[in-house]
């Protein structure tokens, strides 16, 4: 039986995560919190099922596109963070600002395929469908702020500002940029499946 890609990206999660989490702290750079880190892999790994936990496989074609399209997205999006997690964000060091790249990608996928879904799983009219799916996304992107600020003053990790540097600054530019992620994806999702506020 062939496997999905998304099969093959949640194991390589799930052994990222063991390596970070039984490899000894001198195999890693030092800005790696390889503890946290691994917890976080474990949970990309399960998040990348989720869907198919909370949404059986449906007969009907169109729900069930719908549903390979939220979890496609869910895995862009995790594979992406894991990405910078392992060094990416080091790109800021050549001139390409990786984290402001994610706070526009993710927000991006997130609309488009949440407000399709909400669309073809739930029937939901267009224009309900984007004013939850922009709420979501907005409010996850405070969220993951906060998450930021909690990992790095209880769990010492860098992950407001630059390395703990220009952290107002930062913050702001992200949900800036989130908000253009999500009015990007907004655009996409209606020019995508030619819908029309109804």
């Amino acid at each position: 039986m062939k496997r999905k890609i998304d099969e093959i990206i949640a194991e390589i999660f799930a052994i990222a995560g063991l390596i970070l989490f039984f490899g000894k702290r001198e195999w890693f750079p030092d800005f790696y919190n390889p503890k946290f880190m691994a917890v976080m892999a474990f949970l990309s790994s399960f998040l990348i099922f989720l869907p198919r936990l909370f949404f059986k496989t449906s007969d009907d074609a169109e729900k069930q596109k719908s549903l390979n399209f939220l979890q496609t997205g869910l895995v862009i999006i995790l594979l992406l963070n894991g990405l910078g997690s392992l060094g990416f964000f080091q790109m800021y060091k050549i001139g390409f600002e990786y984290d402001k790249f994610l706070h526009f990608v993710v927000p991006f996928v997130s609309t488009t395929v949440i407000g399709r879904f909400g669309f073809q799983w739930y029937g939901w009219s267009f224009k309900k469908s984007v004013i939850l799916a922009a709420s979501i996304v907005l409010l996850g992107g405070f969220i993951w702020e906060f998450f930021e600020f909690f990992g790095d003053y209880f769990l010492k990790t860098q992950m407001l500002g630059y390395y703990g540097k220009f952290i107002v600054k930062d913050t702001v530019w992200d949900l800036i940029i989130n908000a253009i992620g999500i009015a990007s994806g907004i655009v996409a999702f209606a020019k995508f499946d030619k819908f029309r506020f109804i």
